[in-house]
């Protein structure tokens, strides 16, 4: 009940004080995690010392009471010194250990509070950018459906137009919605239906299907898929990743350019490797290329939400894969994701 009380005050300052200076949310919690476990160190230090204590002191005072040899007043006298000398010595060094205690506390409390504060930093950096690529589109439906309204001169076939443009907005933001309940759903613990695929069979269908793009702009697509290799996953999932990366090498490389697909077996893993000869990507900006929403300058000129990337990686790590980039700028870029062969 004491320590209760005592936390319950404690709290109550501390919410005043952060409400005062605006302090840091997580820095108060880390005080209030000091605090409370201080709190438990001393109650069990301050136990143990009592005992301790009364254990020497008792054993010291039979032992000198035993040996009758001193003075009755004598004894009294060394038994109440020894009790001065015990009580000063075990109060200074539960002090020390006290003070080192709510130390090492607030330093431990940062390390477990620091996973926590990053995910929440994350996910208030992803709130903000989704709302802000939430209220383009809607801004732009509701100002052009505005401004066609208060057209007087608005005809059947001017209306027809501001209709398909609204409905091509819509789809978009159809898109984005959708894009972001995925990222939603590979964040949480889901039950994916996973089977057997034969992953060079499903590859090569996503390849065949891209081949119009590519050839639309002139791009040579090379296939050296030659590994024959059994991955658990879903083909769903897989596929969408797949697409996601070479439709992002088309986009990005150059008429006349090329892509190169190859694959191997290492250590029971599949390795899949999409090479381009594209506009790369700038060294300072690779390390962010699996965040949400983020899109390079180059890539701003381009279609999409930047969140392809971020999917992507989301189902490989899903199944247990790895995914990375190297890239060089104007001379292209490599992504290799690895799998885990089914045994």
């Amino acid at each position: 009940m004491i320590m209760q009380k005592l936390y319950k005050q404690f709290v109550e300052s501390v919410t005043k004080w952060k409400t005062s200076y605006r302090v840091d949310e997580f820095f108060i919690a880390r005080i209030r995690l000091t605090f409370y476990y201080s709190i438990i160190a001393v109650f069990i230090l301050g136990g143990s010392s009592i005992v301790l204590y009364n254990t020497i002191l008792f054993n010291l005072t039979q032992s000198i009471l035993e040996q009758d040899i001193l003075d009755p007043q004598i004894s009294q006298a060394i038994i109440d010194r020894t009790q001065d000398i015990l009580l000063n010595r075990f109060m200074t060094i539960d002090l020390i250990i006290i003070f080192f205690i709510v130390i090492l506390g607030f330093f431990l409390t940062h390390k477990t509070l620091q996973p926590i504060q990053s995910n929440m930093k994350k996910q208030k950096r992803f709130i903000a950018d989704a709302s802000h690529e939430l209220r383009t589109p809607i801004a732009v439906i509701i100002s052009g459906l505005e401004v066609n309204l208060n057209n007087k001169k608005l005809d059947l076939g001017g209306a027809k137009l501001t209709l398909e443009k609204t409905l091509d907005e819509m789809r978009e933001f159809s898109k984005l919605s959708n894009s972001l309940l995925d990222i939603s759903k590979y964040d949480t613990q889901i039950q994916i239906q996973y089977e057997s695929i034969a992953i060079n069979e499903l590859i090569k269908n996503i390849i065949e299907k891209n081949k119009n793009l590519a050839q639309n702009k002139q791009i040579n697509i090379e296939t050296k898929i030659e590994s024959m290799a059994v991955v658990m996953g879903n083909s769903i999932e897989l596929s969408r990743v797949f697409f996601n990366i070479l439709d992002n090498a088309i986009k990005y490389t150059k008429s006349g350019g090329s892509i190169v697909i190859s694959d191997k077996i290492n250590s029971n893993k599949y390795v899949v490797t999409i090479s381009d000869t594209g506009i790369g990507i700038p060294k300072d900006v690779i390390g962010k290329i699996f965040d949400s929403f983020f899109r390079g300058d180059v890539a701003r000129s381009t279609e999409g939400a930047g969140l392809g990337l971020t999917i992507s990686k989301k189902i490989i790590e899903n199944h247990k894969g790895t995914i990375s980039i190297k890239s060089q700028v104007n001379k292209g870029t490599e992504v290799i994701i690895s799998l885990p062969i089914s045994s």
